[in-house]
């Protein structure tokens, strides 16, 4: 056996307890992460039935103040890109789209925060595991070498042992990947209630500025 092997060996004759500890760990930083975004997404909840009530006549009478001032009210999320959106109506249909376009990418890119971190450990945590049992599958048939007689059930409570880093690394890796494709639902919902306030006040900038030109005819041919 060459000096590398043993060095290895040495090392996996530790056991999965450290493993167990690097699971802990990421355990209690899965938990941080899911009451971080749990918190989130509930403090920032939009009522979209009760804004769009008030906010939708002041954009059919194109009282674009009044709608900015009560967008920049809300604590929701969905109404900050409408409220882009209105700080630009001076400058015409293409500026107020660019500009929520702009804030609908800012949003998304706020809202997946750290749900990298809840998709790689959801992926990886079973594999961390299934690493910790191998190495204590490893250190139980080492004590069964030195063992001189009567080794095996010593070796099969070493393998169960070894067993329970797999349990954990799925235990840690099932809440991680459920409360990742939630708070994914989560984001996509937010972006598409955007989209639907975006699209909202650019029908109404449109028939306004449709009105407009209508109007300019007849007011041309009321002063000739």
């Amino acid at each position: 056996m060459d000096v590398l092997t043993k060095t290895l060996l040495e090392i996996t004759l530790g056991g999965s307890f450290w493993v167990l500890a690097l699971l802990l760990l990421l355990s209690v930083a899965s938990v941080a992460v899911m009451l971080e975004r749990a918190w989130v997404f509930f403090r920032h909840r939009y009522r979209e039935e009760e804004f769009l009530a008030a906010c939708g006549p002041l954009l059919a009478q194109r009282r674009w103040a009044a709608a900015l001032k009560l967008s920049e009210s809300s604590l929701a999320f969905e109404p900050r890109v409408l409220a882009a959106g209105l700080r630009e109506v001076t400058g015409g249909r293409g500026a107020v789209q660019e500009a929520m376009e702009a804030e609908r990418l800012r949003l998304g890119l706020l809202l997946e925060k750290r749900l990298g971190f809840l998709g790689t450990l959801g992926a990886n945590a079973p594999f961390i595991g299934l690493f910790g049992t191998v190495l204590g599958i490893i250190h139980a048939f080492k004590d069964l070498a030195l063992a001189e007689g009567g080794g095996g059930p010593a070796v099969m409570a070493g393998i169960a042992e070894a067993l329970v880093a797999t349990a954990v690394g799925l235990l840690v890796a099932i809440p991680a990947v459920v409360m990742y494709n939630f708070f994914h639902r989560r984001l996509h919902i937010v972006l598409e209630r955007s989209r639907v306030l975006s699209h909202l006040l650019l029908a109404h900038l449109e028939a306004g500025e449709a009105a407009e030109i209508q109007a300019a005819p007849r007011q041309a041919g009321g002063r000739l």
